[in-house]
């Protein structure tokens, strides 16, 4: 069975379903919900917050209130998301070894080594003082 099922709604609207768990997405090509863009680059977010998440379980870090912020930047020739730029930002406060062992964590994100190296990925990590 797939994971995901898709059904066209008309005007550039379609509907996702996760087969397993029933949850909709709702995507849109006029800005009104999530484009497919913004999926992508929402994913990468996510995934990479996923990634920190299991290396933070396994070592007994604590990232709660860990959050992100997502913008993409479309190019052009051809029409492409050309730059994604990732803010990840933290309330707890870590060493130095979990820093690094966090950001090196988010780098073995599967959806950024999926996307093209002409995407531009750009991430910063603010930790607080």
């Amino acid at each position: 069975m797939a994971t995901i099922s898709g059904k066209y709604l008309g005007n550039l609207s379609s509907e996702l379903v996760h087969n397993e768990s029933g949850v909709k997405i709702n995507v849109d090509g006029h800005g009104k919900s999530f484009s497919p863009v913004d999926l992508t680059a929402a994913s990468l977010g996510a995934c990479m917050m996923a990634m920190m998440a299991y290396t933070a379980e396994s070592k007994g870090i604590n990232l709660e209130g860990m959050s992100v912020e997502i913008d993409k930047v479309m190019a052009d020739a051809p029409r492409r998301i050309g730059e994604i730029n990732i803010v990840v930002n933290f309330t707890q406060t870590y060493t130095d070894k979990e820093k690094i062992l966090l950001q090196k964590s988010a780098e073995t994100c599967p959806v950024k080594k999926t996307l093209s190296s002409e995407c531009k990925i750009n991430v910063t990590m603010n930790f607080p003082s």
